[in-house]
């Protein structure tokens, strides 16, 4: 109906995005009774450790059932799950809602309401914030709520599988803030040794344990007047995360050795590739902690999620490698750029383009890349004789590309044919693979 249409409005402030809230709310399965109210523009529900909705259902997969809401309504999209998505006995690949719906994944049953009064969501008016690029009406969305939060001294948590570039955002939270002419400390609380991280965070003094010929300064001090990023936070140790805790709370740091506490003035930005809300109530992350942590909180979606947002990028990346505002990619490297799925994200985006940039000509082919990566990903591979492997390799391909191809020629597959630059029937064998074997087309 026309009155579930999200519009975007301009106001005497930033731009405004309208859209239906969602409830999701398990009805029969495993997680029976819980229940989600989503008000941004994706959510995802799984079993893995990036599911917003994580669940206990073997028979879900870990990214299973998206449910997307922007300026078409919304929409929600199996992710290519192994058991599929269902309502009634209808299998749904990719559904736009009018009302309530009834949903099964696995042995579990959601129902999903549209609720009546939309809200509004702020968008920023810039495709850029710091060094990162986005277009799309997530990224816009999470752009105007780093803007924000980068105004005042409030801690932020960034979360995003790897590779998402949520280094860039707290840095770019760093940079529009009063501290940004102050030090940003980065620790890798994920690259540290166990017994190392103590030192690394707080300092030493000479002599507080074997090895200490010198007093060390900790990264909270060295950040004093700025930021410290505390990247990977979840995998810091339980047994350190009461300290944090107390620095958090107290703004004081006691170095190893130290009669006294010391005074500190930072600002808090953390980041990690895993649902902390969701390992703080399975009691692998210490909730008080968590809670401290998430003041704001930014979920950054994988690129697969936000193809318009690749060109964009990957121009951005180009233009800045080469020094020329000019500098762009032939049409049809292009469209292989937008319909690769990158698994590794804008990283591994960037080690294509620069690729790219040194070559100086596009010979790179994005199918070679795309072939290296899955098979680099399974380590039995090389187990089996090159004629084995090669298929299960190219089966992969097919079951990442052919999706995302289909899905921008709106389904069309005379139209994908083209964009993939094959004859129809060679396109329509390729989809009827990926339909046998369980992916969604």
């Amino acid at each position: 109906m026309r009155d579930r249409e999200p519009t975007v409005s301009l106001d005497a402030g930033p731009l405004t995005l309208r859209i239906r809230t969602v409830t999701l709310h398990v009805i029969r399965g495993p997680d029976t009774g819980r229940a989600v109210r989503v008000e941004q523009p994706t959510f995802v529900v799984g079993v893995g450790d990036t599911a917003d909705l994580r669940l206990t259902d073997p028979g879900v997969s870990r990214e299973h059932l998206r449910v997307l809401i922007g300026p078409s309504g919304v929409r929600i999209k199996d992710e290519g799950s192994k058991n599929g998505t269902y309502m009634g006995t209808c299998r749904v690949h990719d559904l736009s809602l009018a009302g309530d719906t009834v949903v099964t994944i696995g042995s579990t049953t959601i129902g999903i309401s549209v609720e009546g009064e939309p809200i509004e969501i702020a968008l920023s008016a810039s495709d850029r914030f710091g060094e990162a690029t986005g277009v799309s009406t997530a990224m816009r969305h999470l752009f105007a709520q780093l803007e924000r939060a980068a105004d005042s001294d409030l801690t932020v948590l960034i979360e995003g599988e790897s590779g998402v570039g949520k280094d860039l955002l707290a840095n770019g939270v760093h940079g529009r803030s009063l501290r940004r002419n102050a030090p940003f400390v980065v620790v890798d609380c994920g690259s540290i040794p166990e017994n190392l991280i103590e030192s690394e965070l707080f300092g030493h003094e000479r002599g507080a344990f074997t090895g200490a010929d010198h007093a060390r300064q900790g990264a909270l001090e060295a950040a004093s007047g700025g930021t410290v990023f505390l990247d990977e936070i979840g995998e810091l140790p339980l047994e350190m995360q009461p300290k944090l805790l107390r620095a958090l709370e107290a703004r004081e740091v006691r170095p190893i050795g130290a009669r006294a506490a010391r005074t500190i003035d930072v600002r808090f930005v953390a980041a990690t590739n895993r649902r902390l809300a969701e390992a703080a109530r399975t009691g692998d992350f210490r909730s008080d902690l968590y809670y401290r942590l998430a003041v704001v909180k930014v979920t950054v979606p994988p690129l697969r999620e936000r193809p318009e947002d690749i060109l964009p990028i990957a121009r951005a990346m180009l233009r800045a490698l080469k020094q020329d505002a000019t500098a762009d990619y032939p049409a049809d490297y292009a469209s292989m750029l937008t319909a690769y799925p990158w698994p590794g994200n804008v990283r591994e985006l960037r080690n294509v383009v620069e690729r790219y940039a040194v070559l100086g000509t596009p010979t790179l082919d994005i199918h070679q890349h795309a072939v290296a990566m899955m098979g680099a990903t399974d380590p039995g591979i090389s187990l089996l004789s090159y004629q084995e492997a090669r298929q299960i390799v190219l089966d992969r391909f097919e079951e990442a590309y052919v999706p995302r191809v289909l899905e921008r020629a709106n389904g069309v597959v005379t139209k994908a044919a083209e964009l993939a630059r094959v004859a129809r029937p060679s396109f329509y064998r390729m989809l009827e693979r990926v339909r046998a074997s369980g992916r969604k087309a």
